[in-house]
């Protein structure tokens, strides 16, 4: 855990541990969410390289690939049924 300190302008300072560990650059985007309780800040990005960047090591790839595949098999297996349908 970090302790941010806010400056008098409300600005903060995200450790350099933490920005090299999320990819995040100078002039960055960021979004910031209310969650009641506490603010959870999340990195705005599009690019897919720097989201694959920050989920290494968390993800397996194994597990990817089946989950994939049963999504395909879903989508093939509605696909016959809406071609049923129609033909109905």
């Amino acid at each position: 855990m970090e302790t941010l300190t806010i400056s008098r302008k409300g600005q903060v300072v995200i450790p350099a541990k933490l920005r090299k560990k999320y990819g995040l650059k100078d002039g960055e985007k960021l979004i910031i969410e209310d969650e009641g309780s506490y603010i959870k800040i999340i990195p705005k990005t599009t690019d897919l390289t720097t989201l694959c960047g920050i989920l290494k090591g968390q993800l397996d790839p194994k597990a990817v690939r089946k989950q994939i595949e049963e999504m395909r098999k879903d989508d093939e297996k509605r696909e016959k049924l809406i071609g049923k349908a129609s033909n109905e």
